[in-house]
């Protein structure tokens, strides 16, 4: 299954996924809820681009808030991995 996303000069975003029907009814139906989560997933992460913050601090009620901007943040899963 192939995704594809396409984002137009007015900000509307088209999202393509290929879905080849084969196999059993399980594996259509687990081929297809993968093609949506990654379809759902480019949406939102287009969506949350434009709430995201550019790395200036915001200050709210004298408290600054800062933000690493668009950096990858460093975190330890509980789990170990």
């Amino acid at each position: 299954m192939k995704t594809t996303y396409k984002k137009a000069a007015d900000g509307t975003i088209t999202i393509t996924t290929t879905f080849k029907p084969e196999g059993d009814l399980m594996d259509q139906e687990t081929a297809l809820q993968i093609g949506l989560q990654e379809a759902g997933r480019i949406a939102m992460q287009e969506a949350i681009k434009d709430l995201d913050t550019d790395g200036r601090p915001i200050v709210v009620a004298n408290d600054r808030y800062t933000s690493r901007g668009t950096e990858k943040k460093r975190t330890k899963r509980s789990s170990g991995q």
